[in-house]
């Protein structure tokens, strides 16, 4: 099946930039956004969506913190120790 869409300038920019960045096919990556997006239920989908505007609207509005902020938040909060768990990613 083939469908057509037309996409706002920044998500065909964010499209072509994954693909470009992963070595993938862009309409590959499409197809496993709307599959992963589709997969979701209904409630899922949508609080989902309202979580990620939300943080780009705090993002945009210069509210976030540093991972090792958000790390040692969780840490606390949980009663984790995931600094060295993650410190084998860093760079």
């Amino acid at each position: 099946m083939s469908i057509t869409l037309d996409l706002p300038p920044q998500i065909e920019a964010l499209l072509r930039q994954r693909a470009e960045t992963t070595g993938q096919d862009i309409g590959q990556i499409a197809v496993t956004v709307l599959t992963w997006g589709l997969s979701l239920s209904d409630a899922d989908f949508f609080e989902t969506l309202n979580g990620i505007q939300r943080g780009l609207n705090n993002f945009e509005q210069g509210q976030f913190s540093s991972l090792d902020d958000f790390i040692a938040e969780q840490n606390q909060k949980y009663g984790l120790s995931l600094r060295g768990r993650l410190e084998r990613y860093r760079l």
